[in-house]
């Protein structure tokens, strides 16, 4: 009989536990999966620099994409230079975030990090191949190449980015 109760309270610590782990650990629907830190998946090059207009809502934003082997490079381990950098600038200055898990595709980009005061910034955009082409074709065009929105401590705010060509 002892046996049998030390065998059921294991198994309902057990069970809790599995609870609360759950419970703890919530995956919101616009971050990248827990189980895929970091992914990339790309078939063509999208590297560059991605800037919206200076006098965007919620201030400017730009997205640096590095090289194919930038991106191996970190889900490798090295951690010397990040494939993604969020730049956020607004009435409090500006912070740079490298990423804590990203999933990188030929159509879309997803990215968590976090402010330098440690709030969550979540970075989710479509990524319109089109568009892209058109901009590399044309230095200095502006035409929205990433559109979707920045997320920081829960405020979310919409995004427009197109591929910058330099001055």
């Amino acid at each position: 009989m002892r046996r049998l109760a030390a065998a059921l309270s294991l198994c309902v610590l057990a069970l809790g536990a599995c609870e609360r782990r759950e419970a703890k650990a919530p995956v919101a629907d616009s971050a990248p999966p827990a189980a895929v830190a970091f992914s990339h998946r790309l078939s063509e090059d999208i590297s560059g620099e991605y800037r919206s207009a200076p006098d965007a809502e919620g201030g400017t934003t730009s997205l640096f994409i590095g090289q194919t082997t930038a991106f191996a490079s970190w889900e490798a381990g090295d951690r010397t230079a990040p494939p993604l950098l969020l730049t956020l600038t607004g009435p409090g200055g500006e912070a740079r975030i490298t990423p804590e898990a990203y999933v990188v595709t030929d159509d879309s980009v997803q990215m968590r990090g976090a402010t330098p005061d440690g709030g969550v910034v979540q970075f989710q955009a479509r990524l319109d191949q089109g568009a892209l082409a058109t901009a590399r074709r044309n230095l200095g065009d502006h035409t929205p190449v990433l559109t979707g929105t920045v997320t920081v401590d829960g405020r979310r705010t919409a995004v427009i980015l197109s591929r910058w060509g330099g001055d």
